[in-house]
Order: structure tokens, then sequence, then C-alpha cells
């Protein structure tokens, strides 16, 4: 007869270990995703307002 106990514990705990890592890659994904929409809103907003580029650092 199969451990179904073992077999359960085994999956739960992998599940629960899966589960952090998505958590935490989706949180760190919403992060990344806030900082480029104020990048993007920042430097659209200097462009509207007439601000000077700095030709001196390009970006690369």
């Amino acid at each position: 007869m199969s451990d179904y106990k073992a077999m359960y514990y085994h999956l739960a705990g992998r599940m629960a270990t899966a589960v952090e890592v998505l958590e935490a890659t989706t949180n760190a994904l919403v992060e990344i995703t806030e900082k480029l929409k104020l990048a993007q809103q920042t430097t659209e907003e200097l462009f509207l307002s007439g601000g000077e580029e700095d030709d001196s650092e390009d970006a690369t």
C-alpha cells in the first residue's frame, strides 16, 4: 500500500516553496513595473515642460 501521508507532505512542501517563489517574483515584477512607469512619466513631463537635453551623456 502506498504511503499517502508521505506523498501529501512532500507535495504540500513543494507547493508551498513554489508559491513563495511565485509571490516573490510577482512582487519584484510589480516593483520593476512601477519604477519603469515613473521613469517614463518623469521623462514625458520633462519633455512637455521644455526641459533641455544633456547631449554630453548619451544613453547606450
